[in-house]
């Protein structure tokens, strides 16, 4: 008997690695929506559910489960998944490969693109009057200027960095998966969020991505499981956006 899901997804947030992970697994889940404000914040609704009032959240059996890579691990220990994980095209097993990248993914990459956006978000916050009112235009110029200098010339190298050792990673590997083996493991899905914001996302065009990245992305693209995800999203999405 498949478990009781619900996923609670934000729009624009890591429950892009869940959905994928969801749809690899076949198993049946339900989703609830919650739409980002003009702040580009989580709205209140999403506390209601999430301690931190962060996503993705997901619902397992009545259990509140939090945190993209301890979801991915409750879900691929399920006992179903478990039984039948031979016949699955997923790493069910994690390798050292899936914990390493797993622990990389928010611990490295996502730790500093998060940093880049809350300098970027906050900026323009109080360039647009949000913080204390209407600023002087020799203030707004020095916000930007000392935000520009964050992003660029301090967080932008260290970005790089992050994504050039990713990218020499996967180029060394036998079947071009984070893994390590011929399937996509924990570590795969865990790095999926930051690799399509750069691709397809709201940081697309603005780091080198190399051809091993680029690959790996298509290889994910490729997959049914994948395409249904994100059709998923896409029809959850403008269901949730109509309803307001």
């Amino acid at each position: 008997m498949s478990p009781e899901i619900i996923l609670h997804h934000l729009n624009a947030s890591r429950s892009e690695r869940i959905f994928w992970l969801l749809e690899e697994l076949s198993l049946p889940y339900n989703v609830q929506v919650h739409i980002r404000g003009p702040s580009r914040t989580a709205p209140p609704s999403l506390l209601k559910i999430s301690p931190t009032g962060k996503a993705p959240a997901l619902i397992l059996d009545g259990h509140t489960l939090t945190e993209s890579a301890f979801i991915i691990h409750k879900l691929l220990r399920l006992p179903d998944i478990q039984t039948k994980k031979d016949q699955l095209d997923v790493q069910v097993d994690s390798t050292d490969d899936d914990v390493f990248w797993s622990h990389y993914a928010e611990g490295s990459m996502m730790n500093l693109f998060q940093a880049s956006a809350i300098v970027g978000a906050t900026s323009n916050a109080w360039v647009n009057g949000m913080v204390v009112g209407q600023l002087e235009e020799g203030d707004k110029k020095a916000v930007q200027g000392y935000s520009g200098f964050l992003t660029t010339k301090y967080l932008g190298p260290q970005i790089q960095n992050t994504i050039d050792f990713a990218e020499s990673a996967i180029n060394k590997t036998q079947h071009g998966w984070f893994s390590g083996t011929d399937k996509p493991g924990s570590g795969d899905f865990m790095m999926f969020f930051a690799i399509n914001s750069l691709l397809a996302g709201t940081r697309a065009g603005a780091f080198n991505v190399g051809d091993g990245l680029k690959g790996w992305y298509k290889r994910v693209l490729e997959r049914p499981a994948a395409q249904r995800a994100l059709q998923r999203i896409k029809e959850e999405e403008e269901k949730a956006k109509s309803k307001m």
